[in-house]
């Protein structure tokens, strides 16, 4: 593959925080810049927009295990996603993981490790104020 150099400007504290990161771990801070955008592409390139493999959806399906190890009921599921900077947002289908801040979508619920139906199954109800759009398609029952 062909490379080509990049230059931008980052905060002078960030810029050393990030080198003395991947210094910590014997990687090359360039290197792991050439990874990041290398994902960005990936994830951007994708239909949906959405994380769909690599070390990011590792990453992802981290957080939300450890979120779940402390969760015992939809807020304090949301409560212990924020800690780690993300959060649930419902989508048509389905439950989407987003970051925190930015609300950026991320990827579903069910690509980071765990579904809707599961989390209901453990919770005793569904997310608050979401509803399938499947359930609103005729020939398809609403379940209580």
């Amino acid at each position: 593959m062909m490379m080509t150099e990049a230059s931008f400007y980052s905060g002078c504290l960030y810029w050393a925080r990030f080198a003395e990161l991947c210094r910590a771990k014997g990687e090359a801070p360039e290197a792991v810049l050439a990874g990041l955008v290398r994902q960005e592409v990936q994830r951007r390139g994708t239909k949906s927009g959405f994380v769909t493999g690599g070390p990011l959806l590792l990453r992802l399906r981290l957080l939300v295990a450890e979120a779940l190890a402390e969760a015992r009921d939809w807020v304090s599921l949301q409560a212990a996603l924020r800690r780690r900077g993300l959060r649930l947002v419902p989508a048509d289908d389905g439950l989407i993981l987003a970051d925190h801040c930015t609300a950026t979508q991320l990827c579903s619920l069910s690509s980071a490790g765990i579904g809707h139906a599961a989390l209901t199954r453990r919770f005793g109800t569904g997310f608050p104020g979401w509803r399938p759009a499947t359930a609103a398609r005729p020939g398809f029952a609403v379940q209580p």
